[in-house]
């Protein structure tokens, strides 16, 4: 369980650094609530400090990351599952594409926080 989480913050935090980093012009826009907003926008590198923060509290086993974890996931959920509804999907990405992306999406979100948890309570023990 430790490598997994260990893995799991490097990602997470890897993908914050790709959202702090787009404000400057690395990658695409940032998905808000299902809505595709320019990457000029300032919640990218704010919700890219907290993707980092998470990160770091995954690595560290910090009881603080799991509200904060829990906060991504659902944020994390919502924009996957409101993206089709208000986005036009890029024609190049197919339906069940996006469908596996997302389930990946939401299973990592959440079963990092799930992971976080068990070492809390492993640790407690």
């Amino acid at each position: 369980m430790s490598a997994v989480l260990n893995v799991l913050a490097v990602l997470f935090a890897g993908r914050g650094a790709m959202n702090l980093l787009k404000r400057f012009g690395m990658g695409s826009g940032f998905v808000f609530f299902g809505h595709l907003l320019p990457p000029d926008t300032l919640l990218a590198p704010l919700i890219g400090v907290a993707m980092i923060l998470y990160g770091w509290g995954l690595w560290t086993r910090a009881g603080w990351a799991i509200p904060l974890g829990s906060a991504y996931a659902g944020f994390a959920t919502v924009n996957l599952l409101l993206f089709p509804v208000f986005s036009v999907m890029p024609e190049r990405i197919p339906m069940w594409a996006y469908a596996i992306y997302g389930v990946g999406g939401i299973a990592l979100s959440w079963g990092s926080v799930w992971l976080l948890v068990r070492a809390k309570e492993t640790e407690a023990a």
